[in-house]
């Protein structure tokens, strides 16, 4: 039977045999390993003992029997970051026992009273989930006394360290800002470094720099929308150090499996083989396309997330609830007793029942996920639902930010084909793309003219970060005079306005000027950047050949919305030559390690390949169940450390629509076509690091 029928049957025999909810409990004590291996095996030149995986046993319980970190074994199995199996074996790796871990290869930590995960992980530079890995313990809450086992690399010549990935932008000075430490600290950890940084390098933090929220500088005349505030504004210090924790989680899962059409179709099989009166039994099987099968891709990757969270020590009740646009189901579902002690809800995928399901999580005091759903007005139905799928409109806004910063003086081209039903889109999006790429030149001006001067001065934008140490009074911002009239100065917001005001954006319907009226808007001299919100997969093939044979004269860039990477027409060395870029919600990097083993970890347990479905499931719930286990029920109180920890690169949460409703997603992925994959173009490239 196919893999997919397969559980799928099991989940129709669950919800038809046993209560409508399905519980996955995990293990909650730490085991002493008794089968540990003493025998030696040689291979690939290595030596290695051979253990086999009982039940309950975790890779922190296994690398303590054997005397090597949980990463000396990962290192060796990669599979099995993304989970460890009953009855497998794995490789560890072989140690003398002069050379295994002792105690001066870790930090052993003594809780104090009222002492907190966070506050532990700046003292010792390390991650909070670093600490949680090798101290699963610790997940069910600190108490004073509790000894905490911290591993650390330290080397005798230089004192101890963390390390810190260059973002755009940075600078030691705005590290120093942001981490609270010296410049000086930071260049003693890194001798010799010629003071320019690269983005995507990595250099040396002393092990005491902590992270500093309040003392984000933000530039006045550079202000981003005022619900990016609002992750600040809303983030409880006190509760995030110390938060109220549980042993274990109760999670729901609203998924649309369609049993009642299942067990429809079965029926009608059934009576049409009896009217037959066939001598035969033949197999009665859905057909690949059901509807029954559209989500269970979803399901599938969840419970691989849950399976790699387990071995942190996750201890999470997953209820599944069969839920679809029927809004009777879910009054059904809500009314169940058992409902109100959900800790967290994961849909529902369709509109019509989730407003019922978010206004119930809502009085009850519920985070709710919306995995699927990119309207904002959802948005409306509770402070605490949280949309995984940005907008188009948020996706709009992070490429008029891209484009601006990247292209800000280059020939920027709209293309749209005038369709009422988008014009609002497009009308928006224009304007946000002038009004940034304004911003952008107006502060490059700036700081050109500071260069001049040799001075850079107070407000003015570098590196993306405004200082605030006024040197001299004098930029764009400031009527240049004599000290003693420096009385007379321009308003920022009067030059700023003169800014605004400029068209920075050309704009073309194609289905009117055609190709030849762009043609005439093309420049030699510059980058031709063309924003493309035109759909329809016949019209952009022709498009894309059409530019293809402009090439040759001009220097051609173009911005595609979305739904192009579904387009299986497009011609390859077409998406090339115009450097295609596209911006979508669900780009999946396969260069990206964490995704190989994702992967493999789909194949060994499904037997087939993980398609857009399976990623989201993961994704969602780990960043979630993660949350959940790192802050509780309330983790929307922390949603700023989440948002800043960087190892969930899949979401960051924002109110978009204002402070009393709920948050949106606003990550999305700007990829391009080269080498004949696609590049993820924020991403560093190995050879620039």
């Amino acid at each position: 039977m196919h893999i997919k029928n397969f559980i799928l049957l099991a989940t129709v025999m669950l919800f038809l045999f046993k209560p409508v909810y399905l519980n996955v409990c995990f293990a909650d004590n730490l085991p002493v390993i008794i089968n540990r291996s003493h025998e030696v095996h040689e291979i690939d030149g290595k030596k290695y003992h051979l253990h086999a995986v009982l039940k309950g046993q975790t890779l922190y319980s296994i690398s303590r029997a054997y005397g090597v970190t949980v990463d000396d074994i990962i290192e060796e199995n990669p599979h099995l970051e993304y989970g460890l199996k009953y009855d497998q074996q794995i490789k560890i790796p072989y140690v003398k026992d002069d050379e295994k871990l002792d105690k001066k290869d870790y930090i052993e930590h003594k809780v104090k009273r009222r002492e907190t995960l966070f506050g532990i992980s700046g003292k010792y530079g390390v991650d909070v989930e670093f600490i949680l890995k090798h101290n699963p313990e610790a997940r069910k809450g600190l108490k004073k006394g509790q000894v905490l086992i911290i591993p650390v690399e330290v080397d005798e010549e230089e004192p101890k360290h963390k390390k810190y990935q260059v973002s755009e932008g940075d600078t030691f000075f705005s590290i120093s800002r942001k981490y609270n430490v010296s410049v000086d600290a930071i260049m003693e950890m890194n001798p010799g470094h010629d003071g320019v940084l690269k983005e995507g390098e990595t250099i040396k933090l002393p092990y005491y720099a902590h992270f500093e929220p309040e003392d984000i500088i933000i530039d006045e005349y550079y202000t981003e929308p005022e619900y990016k505030k609002y992750e600040i504004e809303l983030w409880d210090e006190d509760y995030c150090q110390d938060p109220v924790l549980k042993d274990q989680y109760n999670v729901a899962l609203l998924i649309p499996f369609f049993l009642e059409d299942i067990e429809d179709y079965y029926t009608e099989k059934r009576d049409l083989e009896t009217e037959e009166k066939t001598e035969k039994e033949t197999e009665i099987k859905l057909p690949e396309n059901h509807k029954s099968f559209t989500f269970i891709e979803f399901y599938e990757g969840l419970l691989i997330a849950l399976d790699s969270l387990e071995e942190i020590g996750a201890e999470i009740t997953l209820h599944v609830f069969d839920v679809c646009r029927d809004t009777s189901k879910a009054l059904k579902v809500i009314n169940k007793p058992e409902f109100d002690e959900m800790d967290l809800i994961i849909g529902s995928f369709f509109p019509e029942s989730l407003e019922i399901i978010a206004e119930h999580a809502c009085k009850h005091d519920i985070s709710i996920v919306s995995p699927f759903l990119r309207d904002r007005r959802q948005l409306e139905y509770s402070s605490n639902i949280f949309q995984f799928t940005p907008s188009l409109k948020t996706q709009l806004n992070d490429l008029a930010g891209y484009i601006s910063y990247k292209y800000p003086t280059q020939n920027i081209i709209l293309v749209h084909n005038d369709q009422p039903q988008v014009t609002h889109i497009v009308s928006e999006f224009n304007n946000e793309l002038n009004r940034k790429i304004s911003k952008t030149q107006f502060i490059h001006d700036s700081l050109n003219l500071a260069k001049i001067n040799g001075y850079y001065f107070e407000h003015t934008l570098i590196g993306g970060r405004a200082t605030n140490v006024p040197v001299f009074d004098d930029s764009l911002l400031h009527r240049f005079t004599p000290p003693a009239s420096r009385g007379s100065k321009y308003q920022s917001e009067e030059v700023l306005q003169h800014y605004v005001q400029r068209q920075n954006v050309e704009e073309v319907v194609l289905y009117r000027d055609s190709i030849e009226g762009l043609k005439n808007l093309l420049s030699i001299n510059k980058t031709n950047v063309l924003v493309s919100l035109v759909g329809g997969e016949p019209v952009i093939s022709n498009y894309l050949r059409e530019l293809n044979l402009l090439s040759d004269t001009f220097d051609i860039t173009v911005f595609g919305v979305p739904q192009w990477k579904n387009y299986k027409s497009l011609e390859i060395d077409h998406l090339h030559t115009a450097n295609v870029h596209i911006i979508t919600d669900d780009f999946v990097d396969y260069s990206n390690e964490n995704v190989q083993q994702f992967v493999l970890s789909y194949r060994d347990r499904f037997n087939d390949e993980p398609g857009s479905y399976a990623f989201k499931g993961f994704e969602t719930g780990y960043y979630f169940v993660n949350a959940l286990m790192t802050y509780g029920k309330d983790f929307s109180k922390c949603i700023y450390s989440l948002n800043n920890q960087g190892d969930y690169n899949s979401a960051r949460f924002i109110k978009t629509a204002g402070k009393n409703n709920g948050w949106e997603n606003k990550t999305s992925t700007i990829f391009k076509y080269g080498d004949y994959r696609k590049i993820d173009v924020r991403k560093p490239r190995a050879a620039d690091n």
